[in-house]
């Protein structure tokens, strides 16, 4: 069984950022480097008969290091996709080699320009007739509107846990990322699959939406808006709360 979706993409460089290190794939289209986000929300109608995705990364490592890396990933999700279209591989196949072949890409590039760090988070999310199935990579969160209810479906990759256990309270440090270094430790994306129900709601989205609004802010805002005008809402709230970093998001109505 198929379903009509309806879905919109926004990003928003932030009240204290020069650049947007953030990125997406949405459509088979994705963010110039450099760039300052976008002034108006992209849309998209379609159904899930062929397989489509979507997705948002977060670049980390400052100056142009994290844009850099959000590029490569964003490319990398636009190159592979044809593998899709294909039906040459599934939803997990797709992610896995995706992340693999950009953390791979974003290692070379930090050792041959000489950095310390370049990474990227990733937020993705595959449908496929009544299939889902959703990745993640860092701590840019993916969450499904059900039953009147809103919850994460993906899962952070940080400390958090670890730390709030000993008593310290600090910003999560990442454990994973895509240009996690491969000397070190090999790249471990989550992915979880499930059915597609009738009036789900996938909504994707980097820390710069999540620092500034909290779910109940989300779910307000989603529920009583379409997807486009719900982007357009979201990132609005943030800027009127001086939300200082880039903010992406992508929210999915399904029919």
């Amino acid at each position: 069984m198929a379903f009509t979706l309806n879905a919109a993409c926004g990003s928003f460089i932030g009240t204290g950022r020069g650049n947007n290190e953030d990125n997406f794939y949405f459509n088979k289209k994705h963010l110039p480097v450099p760039n300052k986000g976008l002034k108006t929300p992209l849309e998209y109608r379609g159904t899930t008969d062929d397989p489509i995705v979507f997705a948002v990364f977060d670049g980390m490592g400052g100056e142009c290091k994290g844009e850099e890396a959000a590029r490569v990933a964003s490319e990398i999700f636009s190159s592979e996709y044809k593998k899709l279209e294909e039906l040459a591989v599934s939803g997990k196949e797709f992610f896995l080699e995706c992340c693999e072949k950009a953390n791979a890409v974003v290692n070379q590039y930090r050792r041959d320009m000489q950095l310390s760090a370049a990474g990227s988070t990733v937020a993705a999310i595959y449908f496929s007739q009544n299939e889902v199935v959703a990745c993640n990579v860092g701590d840019s969160k993916i969450f499904r509107i059900r039953d009147k209810k809103m919850m994460q479906i993906s899962e952070d990759h940080t400390d958090e846990k670890i730390m709030s256990a000993m008593g310290i309270k600090k910003k999560p440090v990442l454990l994973q990322y895509i240009g996690v270094p491969d000397t070190e430790m090999a790249i471990e994306p989550y992915i979880t699959k499930g059915e597609i129900e009738s009036e789900d709601v996938y909504v994707l989205c980097s820390d710069g939406v999540t620092d500034a609004l909290d779910v109940s802010d989300m779910y307000n805002i989603i529920c009583n808006f379409g997807a486009d005008e719900a982007v357009e809402q979201i990132l609005a709230e943030v800027d009127r709360r001086n939300g200082t970093d880039n903010a992406t998001i992508i929210v999915i109505k399904m029919v």
